[in-house]
C-alpha cells in the first residue's frame, strides 16, 4: 500500500495516486472521510484524468493513516507535514489543494505554513480563525464525540450528525463513517478545536483561493466570507439553502469555480 512517512514524528499516512501527466490535486475530505468517500464526491468525478493528475489522501486519525490517541499529535503543524511528505514521496514540487470541512481548515494551514507548494487552495465550509466552541456544530462534535470515544463506537457521533442535518446518510456511505477509530477522531477533534487561529495575516497571502460554504451554516458562513475578503483575489461561493452538512455532500453548484480555480482563472 503506498504510505508517505511524516518526518517529524513518523506517522504513516495513507493516500492514492491515480498518476498521469496531468497537474497534480490533492484531496482531503471531512473528519469521516476516508479516501474511498472522497473518490466519490462530486467534485473528484469532474476532475478528469487527461486534465489533472488525482492524489488522494487519508488524514491522520481516518481511514488507513495511522491513528494517534494524543490530541497534541494532531496539530496543524504536524498536518501539514503530513501532506509536505506526500508530495516529496512522489516528487511533486506543488499541487493544487482540495480540501471539505476538516480537510479546508487543513487548506488554509498548508496556504499559512507552505505557500511555496500551492498552485490553489480550494477550500470548502470551514474558516482560519479560532473555532468558536460555543456554536451548534462545534457544540455537537464535542460533546458526541467525546461519547463516542467512550463508548468505542462512532454511532453516537454519526447519529448527531444526521440529527443535526435532519437526514439519514446512505447506507454504505454510514458505514464507511462507522468504520473509524473513535478515540483518534476524538482526538484530533480535540485538536482543532483548542488549536487557535490558523493564519497570522491573509492579506498578506498571495496563494489563488477558492472558499465556499452554505448558505445556511450558522457555524462557518460569515468567517469564511470574512477570509475570502482578506485574502487577496480570493473569491467567495454562497451556497443557497445549504447547511453545513448540505454543503459538504453536494459540490454541483460550486463545480463550474472549482474548475476555474483548477485552471487558472481560465472559464470552464
Amino acid at each position: 500500500m503506498p504510505y508517505a512517512t511524516n518526518a517529524e514524528d513518523g506517522t504513516r499516512i495513507y493516500f492514492e495516486d491515480d498518476d498521469g501527466d496531468g497537474t497534480p490535486v490533492v484531496l482531503h475530505g471531512g473528519i469521516l472521510d476516508s479516501v474511498d468517500l472522497v473518490r466519490g464526491s462530486e467534485i473528484a468525478r469532474a476532475l478528469h484524468a487527461a486534465e489533472f493528475r488525482l492524489i488522494f489522501v487519508d488524514h491522520r486519525g481516518l481511514g488507513r493513516s495511522d491513528k494517534p490517541h494524543d490530541p497534541a499529535a494532531y496539530a496543524m503543524q504536524l498536518r501539514v507535514a503530513d501532506v509536505l511528505a506526500v508530495l516529496d514521496e512522489l516528487e511533486i514540487e506543488r499541487a493544487h489543494f482540495i480540501g471539505t470541512s476538516y480537510g479546508g481548515r487543513l487548506g488554509f494551514g498548508i496556504g499559512e505554513n507552505a505557500p511555496e507548494r500551492v498552485l490553489s487552495l480550494v477550500i470548502g465550509g470551514q474558516q482560519p480563525y479560532a473555532m468558536n466552541t460555543d456554536s451548534p456544530l462545534a457544540e455537537l462534535v464535542t460533546k458526541t464525540l467525546a461519547e463516542s470515544g467512550e463508548e468505542g463506537t462512532l454511532e453516537t457521533f454519526v447519529e448527531g450528525l444526521e440529527k443535526f442535518s435532519r437526514m439519514r446518510f446512505p447506507d454504505d456511505q454510514r458505514g464507511a463513517y462507522l468504520d473509524n477509530d473513535p478515540a483518534a477522531l476524538h482526538a484530533a477533534s480535540v485538536a482543532m478545536l483548542a488549536g487557535g487561529a490558523v493564519a497570522r495575516d491573509l492579506r498578506a497571502w498571495r496563494v489563488p483561493c477558492l472558499i465556499f460554504v452554505g448558505a445556511g451554516d450558522v457555524d462557518f458562513h460569515d468567517q469564511a466570507r470574512r477570509a475570502a475578503e482578506e485574502i487577496p483575489n480570493a473569491e467567495f461561493v454562497s451556497l443557497q439553502e445549504a447547511d453545513h452538512i448540505g454543503a459538504h455532500l453536494h459540490h454541483d453548484v460550486v463545480l463550474p469555480a472549482v474548475l476555474r480555480t483548477l485552471r487558472g482563472g481560465r472559464e470552464p
